[in-house]
């Protein structure tokens, strides 16, 4: 036989067996393996049912007052003001009337104090002057309230621990603002 009839078909025979070897491999990457449909997610457990009662006040318990009337003083004898102005003039024409009551000793040590700077007519004018305060560090805040000269805003500072650190509080805004603070009992 010829040598070059030999070559070509041991190279026959070869890439024949390259590809017995090879084709099957890249047809099964080819294949889609079957998918398994069933859940491995487990059966929803048993539920409970609880059944809760609605809760019922303690008959010792007194209910807390409404939000807007909450930390305010009841009694007040500061004028009612239409503007900070009107407060500092009103200050200079009544001198300062010290409050009745208990003195620093005869208040046991879980009362508080709260200064009011003043009573206003106008909301607008009692938020501007609570927010004067908070931007000079004071923790102030305003109420309203219902009385005989009508609807009232009142701008309070505090509470305050002792009735010392409530009279220098005082002192200071009195100076400030050349008002006539009052200090009252914090009523919470």
């Amino acid at each position: 036989m010829n040598s070059g009839l030999k070559q070509r078909l041991v190279g026959a025979i070869v890439l024949i067996a390259i590809g017995i070897l090879v084709v099957p491999s890249i047809l099964r990457d080819r294949q889609v393996e079957p998918v398994s449909t069933q859940t491995l997610i487990p059966d929803r457990p048993a539920e409970e049912t609880m059944v809760f009662e609605a809760p019922t006040a303690p008959d010792n318990i007194e209910p807390a007052p409404e939000p807007d009337t909450m930390f305010m003083p009841e009694d007040t004898s500061q004028p009612v003001v239409d503007s900070l102005e009107e407060a500092q003039s009103e200050a200079v024409a009544e001198p300062s009337v010290p409050e009745t009551g208990a003195s620093t000793a005869d208040v046991d040590e879980r009362t508080a104090w709260v200064i009011q700077v003043a009573s206003f007519r106008d909301p607008e004018t009692a938020r501007a002057l609570r927010d004067r305060l908070q931007a000079d560090g004071y923790r102030a805040y305003v109420r309203s309230a219902s009385t005989d000269a009508g609807a009232v805003s009142r701008v309070f500072i505090g509470p305050k621990v002792s009735r010392s650190e409530a009279e220098s509080t005082k002192a200071a805004i009195d100076r400030a603002l050349k008002v006539d603070a009052l200090i009252l009992r914090f009523e919470p």
